[in-house]
């Protein structure tokens, strides 16, 4: 078992491969092309998919084991197992979003009133506090403008097909180095993310400005923050006056 710094590991399984992927759609035992959508749902789990193949092999020799959680709505997408006494465990969530207007998008970044709060089970493979690291590989990519719907063609034909999706970046980061301090996805109970994509990629989310007390703070203000309104606070600024309040 060795040493490890898994975002540098991870950096370079990606560099290695080249993420630029021109991906079309699915092919079946008989030769026959299903062209896809650029749908994010289905662009995401197409990232997830390819994302296995590509990080697990680097990673083996760093671990005891991994898991891929098979079940929706569970976090993580993937666990990696280390030697030792709890929190033994890394936790890898694979994440997608599209360019919307230049610099703007964003990820989810996982339910604040489950897993995170006491008693750290809910929707999560194993405790939270078995963790030690939270860890997000996100890619960022454009849609294609004018694709065709989604059909049936021949392998043969896969240069006459256009990709749904391109320019393609990946990052990899910590997910408290992502998050903002604004819930994400609408009215569901999501940690969000930063919005601007050079935020994204340089890992400068609000948290970050506390420097080796980021992680910890970002916890504490999701554990405390309130789904409905009147809140205890709205954002890090309420945060900040509500901890002297009740300190």
């Amino acid at each position: 078992m060795k040493d490890f710094d898994l975002r540098t590991v991870l950096v370079n399984a990606f560099n290695k491969i080249g993420v630029q992927w021109h991906i079309k759609g699915v092919v079946d035992d008989k030769g026959q092309l299903y062209t896809i959508s650029n749908d994010t749902k289905l662009i995401s789990k197409i990232f997830e998919l390819v994302t296995y193949p590509v990080i697990i092999p680097i990673l083996e020799p760093y671990i005891e084991r991994w898991e891929i959680e098979e079940k929706q709505n569970i976090y993580p997408d993937l666990t990696l197992m280390l030697p030792g006494p709890v929190p033994n465990k890394i936790a890898i969530d694979i994440k997608s979003t599209f360019r919307r207007g230049g610099d703007r998008g964003g990820f989810t970044l996982g339910s604040y009133t489950a897993y995170i709060r006491s008693p750290y089970t809910k929707n999560i493979s194993y405790p939270y506090t078995d963790y030690r690291q939270h860890w997000i590989i996100g890619y960022i990519y454009s849609r294609v403008d004018g694709v065709k719907k989604p059909e049936v063609t021949s392998i043969d034909k896969l240069h006459e097909v256009e990709a749904a999706i391109d320019d393609i970046e990946v990052l990899v980061h910590e997910k408290w180095q992502l998050a903002s301090d604004r819930p994400g996805s609408g009215n569901t109970a999501n940690i969000g993310s930063v919005n601007s994509i050079d935020a994204l990629k340089k890992g400068k989310g609000v948290f970050t400005r506390f420097g080796e007390h980021g992680k910890d703070i970002f916890e504490d203000y999701w554990r405390n923050f309130d789904r409905f309104t009147p809140r205890k606070y709205n954002d890090l600024e309420g945060y900040l006056n509500w901890k002297k309040r009740i300190t």
